[in-house]
């Protein structure tokens, strides 16, 4: 994928009912440019970082509209191509070695938590509600092959070092 090119599309509904249809990209653009971060246009997306704040810290990003509904975040730790494959790490399980902040937004609130502070209230809850795989919105009868930490928004919001509301 070429770097800065269009991510994924989302297409959900808030809490209020009202459609969000953006591309990831343009989302993240709009949450960097509100917070005075430097999007990097996806070039470190693989490594699990997407921008860069003044002070040369790096960040992680991830939408979450499904939360709304569930109260929880789908904290991603690995994931995989199919049943055959290999577990590998992905979102959280990527960011939490190489971005000091991780990011979760929904159409009501933005939540910028630390990542070391964010790991280490995972590790508390390793016998929690831990590696779920996440319903696939685009076709409810087939799973993802994503394995995460069910994260209620209330510890979110505990580990967090702000929450602003967004107003999409």
């Amino acid at each position: 994928m070429v770097a800065g090119a269009l991510l994924k599309s989302t297409t959900a509904l808030s809490a209020t009912g009202r459609a969000v249809s953006e591309s990831i990209l343009e989302r993240e653009l709009a949450v960097a440019e509100r917070m005075g971060w430097t999007h990097l246009g996806g070039a470190n997306k693989e490594a699990g970082w997407d921008m860069v704040a003044p002070d040369g810290s790096k960040i992680a990003i991830r939408f979450d509209e499904l939360s709304l509904e569930t109260g929880a975040h789908y904290l991603e730790l690995e994931q995989r191509k199919d049943r055959e494959s290999r577990w590998r790490p992905s979102g959280f399980g990527l960011a939490r070695k190489a971005a000091d902040w991780w990011v979760m937004v929904n159409s009501e609130r933005i939540y910028v938590a630390p990542t070391k502070a964010l790991w280490k209230s995972v590790k508390r809850d390793r016998n929690a509600e831990e590696k779920h795989s996440r319903r696939n919105v685009v076709d409810p009868d087939k799973r993802l092959y994503s394995r995460a930490h069910i994260m209620p928004l209330e510890k979110l919001a505990a580990v967090s070092i702000l929450i602003a509301d967004n107003g999409e």
